[in-house]
Order: C-alpha cells, then sequence, then structure tokens
C-alpha cells in the first residue's frame, strides 16, 4: 500500500519520503520513484525529515505500519498543521492508539483514517493503471500449490511490493 500511496503523491506533484527499517531496500525503493529514504529505526528520523522539507516537517504522513509507535513517529514528522493518514494498524498491538492531546493541539494536526476504498477510488485507481500513470508493483507470485512458501515468504517481510497468489 505504500509504494501506491507514493505513485498517487508523485501524480499529484509531491516530494516523496519513504521509510524502511530495511536498508537494504534503499535503492529499490529509490528505483520506484521515492526521491528519499529514510530508516525508521534510526531515533534521528524525525529531525531527517525536518532537514529534507527545510525544517517545516511533511505535509501529509500516511501511516501504513500501525501501530503505536509508527504513529508516534509520524506526528513527530509532520509539519505546524499537517495530516496524519492511518491506513492500518497490526493486529497484535490491538486497536487502540495512544494520543497525546497536547502534542496534537501543539501541532495542529488533523488525523485522518481509511477503511476501506471506494467503488470511486477503485474506479479512479484503474484509470490511471489504464492511462499508465501508475504501476502496480508485483514483487512474486506463486501458484495456489504455493501458498505456504508464499505464506512463508510474506512473514520473512522481505518483499518490496505485492505477493499473488495465482489459481
Amino acid at each position: 500500500m505504500a509504494i501506491a500511496c507514493a505513485q498517487l503523491a508523485k501524480l499529484s506533484g509531491a516530494t516523496v519520503i519513504g521509510t524502511t527499517t530495511k536498508p537494504d531496500r534503499d535503492e529499490a525503493l529509490t528505483q520506484l520513484g521515492y526521491d528519499h529514504i529514510v530508516h525508521s529505526t534510526d531515533p534521528q528520523l524525525p529531525a531527517q525529515v525536518r532537514q529534507l522539507t527545510h525544517g517545516l516537517g511533511a505535509d501529509a504522513v500516511w501511516d501504513c505500519v500501525g501501530g503505536n509507535d509508527f504513529f508516534q513517529l509520524s506526528l513527530a514528522c509532520t509539519r505546524l498543521g499537517g495530516t496524519v493518514i492511518v491506513l492500518g494498524t497490526p493486529t497484535d498491538q490491538g486497536s487502540r492508539l495512544e494520543l497525546d492531546a497536547l502534542a496534537l493541539i501543539g501541532q495542529q494536526v488533523t488525523i485522518a483514517s481509511v477503511r476501506g476504498a471506494t467503488l470511486r477510488d477503485q474506479q479512479l485507481c484503474l484509470e490511471l493503471l489504464a492511462d499508465g500513470k501508475i504501476t502496480p508493483i508485483i514483487d512474486r507470485a506463486y501458484t495456489l500449490e504455493e501458498a505456504a512458501e508464499a505464506h512463508a515468504y510474506l512473514e520473512s517481510h522481505r518483499q518490496t511490493g505485492k505477493v499473488l497468489l495465482l489459481p
């Protein structure tokens, strides 16, 4: 989902800063169109984002990982008056986010969430795909007989892009 968000942001003219926990993915993410790559495990990440945004912070942050740690990191990287969009939450952390009311008020941050795409969202994506403006990134495809192997690959968190299971 993060790669799709990056493609849509680039279509809007945004400079895209991507995060990863794995430095060996930097080059692949750059080739996919990210303008800058920072590492979400680096305690200096918010400072790096501010440096890349001339001291302001990001206009919008898409949190595709979810959970309290990434939510707090998203807030720390967002500019005054910016927006944090929460796209998911890991099931092992529950669905409750710890909100720091003073940080939200002080930064005047807007928080939005996305539960799923509407029919119109899906139509727009298909139009962008047909026009060649976005490209789905497929990491690997497995046959149905290889479902266990596909699942193991997903659990390894080595993929960049989607993993398909073919009938």
